[in-house]
C-alpha cells in the first residue's frame, strides 16, 4: 500500500465516523416534522401547544392512535392487541382539528418512533405569568382531586400519565375544558374526581389548577 493511499485511508476514517455520528435517527428525522408547532426537541415556544418533551411513550403513542383512528377508537384497540408490549397504551376520545389530520398520515411504527424520541428528550418548562392566591388554592384542588394518579403534584410520568407540571397554562385552561365539557374522553376514576369537584368548587377550580401548574416552573 502507497504512503498516500495510506494516508488518505487514515485522514478518511475519522470523517466518515463524524458523519455516521451525526446522521439522525429515523425518529429525529420524522421530529423535525413536529417541531414548528411543538418546538425543537418538543419543547414548546408556543402557549397554546404542549411541550412534549420528556413524555412517557406510551403517553404519546396513546394519543397519536387517539387522534390517527378518532373516528374507530375500536379499531385503534384491535391493532394495540396484537402488541402485547403496548398492553398499557390507553387510547380515548380525543379532538384537535390539526392532529387528527397529521396522525393519519403515521404509520404505527413510525408513532413509537416518535414517541421514544420524545420521550428521551428533557421537559423544559416554559417561563410563565401565574397569579399566586389562585395558584395555592390550586394545591390544595390538586392533592385532593388529582395526586393520586398525578403524583408528585403533577412532575412525574410514571403510570403513563400527562405532565401536568410546567406545562403551558393555556393549553391546560383548553385541555381541562375539554374534558368538563365532554369533548375529550376521562377515565372512570378521572371522571368522578372530576364531577365532584365541579359541583362543590365550580367551573374556577379549572382555573385554580393551572396556576397551580404554572407556578410549578419556579
Amino acid at each position: 500500500m502507497s504512503k498516500k493511499l495510506l494516508l488518505l485511508i487514515i485522514i478518511t476514517i475519522p470523517v466518515l465516523n463524524s458523519v455516521f455520528a451525526a446522521s439522525p435517527s429515523k425518529g429525529e428525522q420524522l421530529a423535525w416534522t413536529c417541531f414548528s408547532c411543538h418546538g425543537v426537541d418538543g419543547v414548546s415556544q408556543g402557549p397554546a401547544t404542549p411541550v412534549i418533551a420528556g413524555i412517557s411513550e406510551n403517553y404519546i403513542i396513546g394519543a397519536m392512535l387517539s387522534y390517527k383512528y378518532a373516528d374507530d377508537l375500536d379499531k385503534a384497540s384491535d391493532i394495540l392487541d396484537k402488541h402485547e408490549e403496548l398492553e398499557d397504551v390507553r387510547v380515548q376520545q380525543r379532538f384537535s382539528a390539526m392532529m387528527n389530520r397529521i396522525a393519519k398520515a403515521y404509520s404505527l411504527e413510525e408513532i413509537r418512533e416518535l414517541a421514544y424520541f420524545f420521550s428521551q428528550k428533557e421537559f423544559i418548562m416554559p417561563d410563565q405569568v401565574y397569579d399566586k392566591a389562585a395558584a395555592k388554592k390550586g394545591k390544595k384542588l390538586h392533592k385532593k382531586y388529582c395526586e393520586k394518579c398525578h403524583e408528585d403534584w403533577g412532575t412525574t410520568t410514571d403510570d403513563d400519565v400527562g405532565l401536568l407540571a410546567g406545562q403551558w397554562k393555556q393549553y391546560l385552561t383548553f385541555t381541562l375544558n375539554d374534558f368538563a365539557n365532554g369533548d375529550r374522553e376521562m377515565i372512570k376514576k378521572m371522571k368522578k374526581k372530576m364531577k365532584k369537584m365541579l359541583k362543590k368548587h365550580g367551573d374556577e377550580a379549572l382555573d385554580n389548577l393551572t396556576h397551580f401548574y404554572a407556578s410549578k416552573s419556579d
